[in-house]
């Protein structure tokens, strides 16, 4: 097990040549592998019903919809790219129980309680190892960042790593009050949390502990979690359609706006610009919210939907603003299959490095400002930092030290979008900017200048790094 701690720290801006007070933690607080206890009720959950907000506009490109899982295996696509169902591994099939989708949206994995996994897609399950012995069945199921690898989860908190997944920690040895039920990774693969269903977070490697409902006394269990893209924050879903939200997951409803639930929830999935999520019922409904668009209206679907909300056949849409629509989708229930549904899954954000560059690109028109690291305005390495923070990858504040972060690419190496470009020499580094392709680069040019996209040749070019890897 590795620790990824990072220290604040106290710096001098080489690209402003001014002091400040920046930093951040990525990691725990303690040692990983050390497990984060559920908060009691003071560390305030927020509950989405009571003030939804309107969904932020989104900074990347994406693909629309989700899939849902019956537990025969089944997977319905309702607006996300069908894929076909996984194919039962033996004559007498474990039940299905988890679903991932790989983090381009092309295909997914099938996770089944005797371990078992099945793929569909572009997901690879190359000469599956035997299932592991288990203490208990699995419940949930994860991907690592590059999709060359995933996790599965016990219901003891036992972790099972496959492919380049790492392990940071379980709590198979522990006795816990309520059986683990799920589990969810950080942007960059290197941590991740399990979900208990008394709503209790366990987070272990560079997963930060946002807050959780374990300590609330809810009377509904937990059945689902869901991250944001940059990592910073998610939501859970209880059995009656209740969300959380904690760190920077935005409120955008749940089911509690209206009459219960004719069938239990069993999973959320969120957008991929983290603007909105997806609820999934047992029954094959699917309750949208934010910018999680749904299908066309079907009046014997209305009777367990809240008021003002759009159905649709099987499905059911909640927009966060006042008069949202949903937009036409083919989506068929999963219950005329005759097997309940168990998980819903939706494509991930886009990669790291695209995410940064949507990022910076939206900043375009905003006014340099001295030390700013936004949202008003940005010198050049704040603009860096933000950019790179919105896509799960925390960077040192200053130019220089970006610059030392690397890693470094050899001067033979073509650039890619999302590289850093620096300016100046290795060990004054004056400016920085992000490389959008085509020999472009977005930067916080200087003092009177707006952030803009210009040509990154300049006679001073020092090198590129890569700080999100090939992510």
């Amino acid at each position: 097990m590795k620790r990824y701690n990072f220290p604040a720290r106290l710096f001098a801006d080489l690209c402003l040549g001014v002091a400040a007070l920046g930093g951040g933690l990525l990691g725990l607080a303690g040692p990983v592998g050390a497990v984060t206890a559920p908060t009691s009720a003071s560390s305030a959950p927020t509950s989405t019903s009571p003030a939804p907000t309107a969904a932020p506009a989104a900074t990347a490109a994406s693909t629309p919809g989700y899939w849902v899982l019956d537990s025969s295996g089944a997977v319905t696509a309702g607006g996300a790219p069908p894929f076909g169902s996984t194919r039962p591994v033996s004559a007498d099939p474990s039940r299905a129980v988890a679903l991932t989708a790989t983090p381009d949206g092309g295909g997914y994995w099938v996770a089944r309680a005797d371990a078992t996994v099945t793929a569909a897609g572009d997901a690879a399950v190359e000469s599956p190892p035997p299932p592991p012995s288990l203490n208990a069945p699995v419940v949930g199921m994860t991907t690592s960042a590059d999709g060359k690898g995933y996790w599965l989860v016990a219901g003891d908190g036992g972790i099972f790593t496959f492919g380049d997944a790492q392990f940071f920690g379980s709590t198979g040895a522990i006795r816990l009050n309520k059986p683990v039920i799920g589990m969810a990774a950080t942007a960059d693969g290197k941590g991740y949390w399990l979900l208990a269903s008394d709503g209790g977070i366990f987070s272990f490697g560079d997963a930060q502990f946002y807050g959780s409902a374990g300590g609330l006394g809810l009377r509904h269990p937990a059945v689902g979690m869901a991250v944001t893209p940059d990592g910073h924050g998610y939501w859970l879903v209880t059995t009656a359609g209740q969300v959380f939200a904690y760190g920077d997951a935005g409120r955008y409803g749940d089911a509690l706006s209206g009459p219960p639930l004719a069938s239990p929830a069993v999973g959320i999935a969120a957008t991929s610009d983290g603007a909105g999520y997806w609820l999934a019922t047992s029954s094959g409904r699917v309750l949208g919210f934010g910018d999680a668009t749904l299908g066309v209206a079907s009046a014997s679907d209305t009777a367990a939907v809240p008021a003002g909300t759009a159905v649709g056949t099987g499905i059911a849409t909640a927009g966060a603003a006042a008069g949202a629509t949903p937009t036409a989708a083919s989506v068929a229930t999963t219950a005329a299959v005759g097997a309940p549904v168990v998980a819903v899954a939706a494509p991930g954000p886009p990669p790291m490095a695209a995410r940064a560059v949507a990022y910076a690109l939206a900043q375009v028109g905003k006014p340099y400002v001295y030390g700013g690291t936004g949202p008003a305005g940005f010198d050049c390495s704040g603009l860096v930092m933000e950019a790179y923070s919105s896509a799960g990858v925390t960077l040192p504040r200053v130019a220089q030290d970006q610059y030392d972060f690397g890693p470094l690419l050899g001067a033979a190496t073509p650039l890619q979008p999302g590289d850093i470009v620096f300016f100046g020499t290795p060990t004054a580094i004056t400016h920085d900017g992000i490389y959008i392709g085509n020999g472009m680069m977005v930067d916080a040019p200087h003092t009177g200048a707006d952030v803009r996209v210009e040509a990154y040749s300049w006679s001073d070019f020092a090198g590129a790094s890569r700080p999100a890897g090939d992510l």
